[in-house]
């Protein structure tokens, strides 16, 4: 009657029944020992930990040098007008509690963590300078030891770093971005070492891009000379649910598939890989405006 093993029981129930009922060749087992590093802690976090969560996910890392403000909570599902007023809330510890807090046999933890980003200066301080190298391995030593890397930070320039260890280390990477009312999730492609061991067997095979094939300039620093209010990113609310969903979606169908993120993509719909879930494409784009 330990109600923490009463909820393990029934948190699969719906999976289950979706499995037995629409889908039987649904891998549930690999979902649940997928490691998921989350970059980022705001509304895009929050709202893929959640999505995560009901998809029988159970090892979720935080990872967020930000605080909770008292315009969060109303657009971060996992803060609360409590968690503003504290003097230490750090996002990714409380967010880490908060989803023990759904789930109580998540495995999860949060890290306060600044990333490294190119354009913006390091200076002469040697304290500094040992800071942000700190930082760097910490970071490379988080996405070592996790599957899936979601990028949902909030400048482009945060994102870079990320996007080469998840390339030098072979990880499935996710870029969810948001602007006012289009948003973009992204697969990231195969390390370079892995697409060539892929086009052996499959001669056809395209290497897909990362979030920074698709820029034309080089990652600097976007928020040099912008205002408080400039630095925030402005996009409408529901914009957020809708992503990280997609995201989350397009992350249990690649699992889903045999050679995961290796699956070939097309811009023609009906030439992508599907998996039991359907189709696997690189990029979801939406717009609002036109629904």
């Amino acid at each position: 009657m330990d109600p923490g093993s009463l909820a393990e029981q029934a948190v699969g129930l719906n999976l289950k029944l979706m499995k037995w009922r629409q889908v039987p060749e649904l891998d549930l087992e690999i979902l649940t020992k997928t490691k998921c590093l989350l970059l980022g802690s705001g509304s895009l976090g929050c709202q893929v930990a959640r999505n995560l969560l009901s998809w029988g996910y159970s090892h979720i890392t935080f990872v967020d040098n930000g605080k909770v403000s008292y315009s969060n909570p109303v657009r971060q599902c996992l803060f609360t007008f409590e968690d503003s007023k504290k003097p230490d809330n750090f996002k990714a510890p409380i967010a880490a509690e908060r989803l023990r807090e759904v789930y109580p046999k998540v495995e999860t933890q949060g890290h306060v963590l600044s990333i490294p980003m190119p354009g913006h200066a390091v200076g002469d301080d040697p304290e500094n300078q040992k800071k942000v190298l700190e930082s760097f391995y910490q970071l490379e030593e988080l996405i070592k030891e996790h599957d899936v890397i979601f990028l949902i930070l909030d400048s482009r320039e945060a994102r870079w770093l990320p996007t080469v260890l998840a390339q030098v280390h072979n990880k499935l990477c996710l870029t969810i971005g948001l602007g006012f009312d289009t948003f973009l999730v992204m697969r990231h492609g195969l390390s370079p070492q892995e697409h060539e061991l892929q086009k052996k067997d499959k001669p056809e095979f395209k290497r897909l891009g990362c979030y920074f094939c698709n820029d034309v300039i080089a990652p600097r620093n976007s928020l040099q000379d912008r205002t408080l209010d400039q630095q925030c990113t402005v996009s409408r609310p529901a914009l957020c649910c809708m992503a990280s969903a997609l995201g989350v979606e397009l992350l249990t169908s690649i699992l889903n598939h045999p050679l995961k993120n290796a699956a070939l993509a097309h811009e023609e719909a009906t030439k992508c890989d599907r998996s039991t879930l359907g189709i696997l494409p690189q990029q979801i784009r939406g717009d609002l405006n036109t629904f």
